[in-house]
């Protein structure tokens, strides 16, 4: 099975100076490029099912609050701001989102313009070394606006449209507000990326709705040239042991089916070689980047550790978590340095509890400290939805990896950390003793 081949910016950037990054052996984990998000708009022309943004609006930021946000970043240095400057990310991410980004496409051109204007005026870092972000729904992707944009900044563009693999899956969630589908329109928009050269990024959300579709998702991205599928489900409750069941019988379906095929040139985010196995007790850094490595600005100009932690996303279940304003400046008043602090010292250990911690396949789970937070109050506790989900992900891992190994004569088993009385409701008693055979047995926790 293929390895990841598109080198992500933040890699790249490594790659290309890697005096600016000089790897402690302290155990230093600075996030050396973080991601800035602009939200132009919550306005979304559709209106997907699964959307995490609950409370959508109609509003738009002004070039004025854009330009306030694009000063205040490039005026930062450690000493007036130690959340984000040149020094502890060097490189930048310049992300654009909405609802739906494109909808903003002219003021978000004007910023772009701002910004690389002003970033070589002043002769800054971040002048070359950064990169646009942007996710789309693809129903405005031929505009001529839209085009004339993407042609301006492609040395710098990272672009993806969603597609929630084949039409069905992608139509039982993501449509228009009256119901009407819109998988023609997002495959057309991927495709005229991809046919002028563009790098196509791929998302496939996995909720309880459709998951009886991931199969042929899956092969249906195949079909349509992606040899990178990234996929993941959703960290909202609603998954239950029959979901987990399903999983597993999808992701070996689609396991044969890269199998049988010789499509070793294919990545899925779904099988990953180094995950499903006990963490280092000494691991104790946090998954998410909600907690300091990313800062978004609202269309009001609100400034956030994270775009879900904006009032768009939480709704009326918790309040929003501002951390600033373009305004009056990031992290200033008594409240907001308090708030930060707490979130610089969220762990792994902290928000865990001793059966997260220590579960024998916690490597590669994940989980969004904004969600958390908007479950209960604090993104210092774990929401743990998707536990069920993760161990049948575990366990088709250990079925697809020794398969693969002994198609290609490779001489190593992926060992199976799940425990029996994990895997025997998921997979049944039969499943299990095949698994325990083709990888050598379960491996010690020691």
């Amino acid at each position: 099975m293929a390895k990841r081949r598109f080198e992500q910016f933040g890699d790249k950037m490594v790659r290309l100076f890697p005096e600016l990054h000089p790897f402690p052996e302290d155990g230093d984990k600075r996030v050396l490029t973080k991601t800035v998000t602009f939200q132009v708009t919550d306005d979304c022309n559709l209106a997907c099912k699964y959307c995490y943004q609950i409370n959508k609006g109609k509003r738009r930021m002004s070039l004025e609050t854009a330009k306030k946000f694009v000063d205040m970043l490039l005026d930062a240095t450690p000493e007036n701001n130690s959340y984000i400057n040149p020094v502890n990310s060097p490189f930048l991410v310049i992300e654009f989102i909405g609802g739906e980004p494109f909808l903003g496409i002219g003021l978000i051109d004007q910023i772009m313009d701002y910004f690389v204007g002003q970033a070589f005026e002043r002769m800054h870092p971040w002048a070359t070394r950064y990169c646009v972000s942007i996710c789309s729904n693809g129903v405005l992707y031929f505009e001529e606006a839209v085009q004339r944009f993407l042609n301006k900044h492609r040395n710098h563009m990272s672009l993806s449209v969603t597609i929630d693999g084949n039409k069905e899956l992608h139509d039982s969630c993501r449509v228009f507000p009256d119901g009407s589908p819109s998988y023609d329109i997002a495959v057309a928009a991927a495709k005229g990326w991809m046919d002028r050269g563009g790098y196509m990024g791929s998302k496939i959300t996995i909720a309880p709705g459709n998951i009886t579709y991931l199969y042929a998702a899956l092969t249906h991205m195949v079909e349509l040239g992606y040899t990178e599928i990234n996929a993941n489900c959703v960290y909202e409750k609603g998954w239950t042991l029959t979901h987990a069941q399903e999983l597993y019988r999808q992701m070996k379906q689609f396991a044969d089916y890269l199998l049988e095929n010789d499509l070793d040139n294919i990545y899925c985010s779904l099988f990953e070689e180094n995950f499903f196995k006990p963490k280092l007790e000494g691991d104790d850094q946090n998954w998410c980047g909600g907690t300091g490595a990313m800062l978004s600005c609202d269309p009001d100009g609100y400034l956030y550790p994270c775009i879900r932690y904006m009032e768009s996303s939480l709704g009326k279940d918790q309040e929003p978590v501002r951390i600033g304003h373009v305004d009056t400046g990031l992290v200033t008043t008594e409240e907001e340095k308090e708030t930060v602090r707490c979130l610089n010292c969220i762990t792994r250990r902290t928000q865990s509890t001793d059966e997260c911690y220590y579960c024998p396949v916690a490597e590669g789970c994940s989980w969004c400290s904004a969600y958390n937070y908007q479950e209960f109050g604090t993104a210092d506790r774990r929401a743990t939805y998707i536990c069920e989900m993760h161990k049948a992900r575990s366990l088709a891992n250990v079925y697809f990896w020794n398969k693969w190994y002994g198609k290609t004569g490779t001489p190593q088993k992926f060992k199976m950390h799940c425990p029996k009385e994990w895997a025997l409701p998921i997979i049944g008693e039969g499943e299990y003793e095949f698994l325990l055979k083709i990888s050598g047995g379960i491996e010690d926790e020691d």
